[in-house]
């Protein structure tokens, strides 16, 4: 229940116990350094009480494209970003796009709200993360505009 001791971390931050498979770590690695030919999202779930690969998109769909593949079921994004900078170079961040709609189960969303420490933890190099609730919030502009900003 509530008042058990055993699920808070030490700094109060609740934790839900649920960890990052090794696969994902791995492939997470690879996927850094672009050793994944042409892969440019790893979508990610919760599955029991693991962190899952879901499924890989290829790196030539667009932003818009792969919001079209997001449902009501929360998910954890991680997108290999290509823009332009402000001064118009181009450049590429590893972007975690944490998915969690207004339209979830409410325990679906605490489930993935609570994991969320444990996957940026686990998934060392991600330059930036984004928090959607719609789609809006993860549009190409908005990402280019967190990538962007200082």
């Amino acid at each position: 229940g509530r008042g058990d001791p055993r699920r808070k971390k030490r700094g109060g931050s609740m934790s839900t116990g649920i960890t990052v498979a090794d696969e994902v770590i791995a492939k997470f690695e690879e996927f850094k350094l672009k050793r994944l030919k042409g892969v440019g999202y790893l979508v990610l779930s919760i599955v029991g009480d693991e962190v899952v690969l879901e499924k890989e998109y290829p790196k030539t769909m667009s932003v818009a494209e792969f919001q079209q593949t997001l449902d009501n079921s929360p998910k954890y994004v991680v997108v290999d970003f290509d823009f332009t900078t402000t001064d118009g170079r181009p450049a590429d961040k590893v972007v975690l796009v944490s998915w969690i709609p207004d339209t979830a189960k409410i325990k679906e969303k605490m489930k993935f709200s609570g994991t969320k420490e444990a996957v940026k933890a686990a998934l060392q190099g991600i330059a930036v993360n984004i928090n959607a609730t719609d789609a809006s919030e993860c549009t190409e502009a908005e990402i280019i505009a967190a990538c962007t900003k200082i």
